[in-house]
């Protein structure tokens, strides 16, 4: 029984994820416009907003920019103790991975970079700007920064699919040693807009850095995920 004393946009929110639920809409399934909806649960717009908004945030549903509501897939398990790479991932589990280069340049290592990889600012580095998507959803932009020593002519290759595949089949470079960290971040700047969300979204920051078998510097990725596609699952032997 709905509670009288709850605001109305949670009863709204309540009333539209019961509807969702009943009628077994699956991942990605596009909701009835705003319009519809309000006439459904005999509301206003206003409210039918405020309730999408909550759902939005709890990771039920996303929105897509000029496409309206969506109902969100299952979240994709991430294991950072595992080095498979994004297509292996989201393959096994049964989803159709994508990834789409945006740019690619040679440039100078900044002093952010600088400091945490050790060597000089300004020193040349790779900048591989990607967008990757499972099922055709957009759902990270990611930022590998490679040092060209070991893997000259690297831009001219295929970025659209692993990285760490082509560094390892064609340039003989492997990791050794990772360092991960991962927490939560709002998306904004060229992420959100590559993501087609609204600036301020909530979103998930990961970053990796990478060092090679003689422990030098080998890239360094920062990826920006929406924060309704992945879970973090790791396993621990006792």
């Amino acid at each position: 029984m709905q509670r009288s004393d709850l605001p109305v946009y949670i009863q709204v929110r309540d009333q539209l994820w019961l509807w969702i639920s009943e009628h077994r809409l699956g991942g990605q399934e596009r909701l009835p416009a705003e319009r519809e909806l309000a006439s459904r649960f005999n509301t206003t717009r206003v409210t039918v907003r405020q309730a999408l908004g909550q759902l939005e945030a709890e990771g039920k549903i996303f929105r897509s920019n000029r496409r309206g509501w969506y109902v969100t897939p299952e979240r994709l398990e991430y294991d950072p103790s595992r080095d498979i790479g994004f297509y292996n991932t989201v393959s096994e589990q049964g989803y159709t991975p994508s990834t789409e280069t945006l740019s690619k340049e040679l440039t100078e290592m900044p002093s952010w970079l600088a400091e945490i990889s050790g060597l000089p600012e300004g020193t040349p580095v790779y900048h591989v700007l990607r967008r990757r998507s499972i099922d055709s959803r957009c759902v990270l932009v990611e930022h590998n920064y490679i040092n060209p020593v070991n893997c000259p002519g690297l831009l001219s290759q295929d970025t659209d699919h692993s990285i760490w595949e082509l560094l390892r089949e064609t340039y003989n470079l492997h990791p050794s040693k990772r360092q991960i960290e991962i927490y939560p971040q709002a998306l904004t700047g060229i992420e959100a807009e590559a993501l087609g969300v609204n600036p301020g979204s909530a979103g998930l920051y990961m970053q990796r850095l990478t060092l090679d078998t003689d422990a030098n510097f080998l890239e360094f990725d920062r990826e920006y995920w929406v924060h309704d596609a992945l879970k973090v699952s790791v396993q621990a032997d006792q």
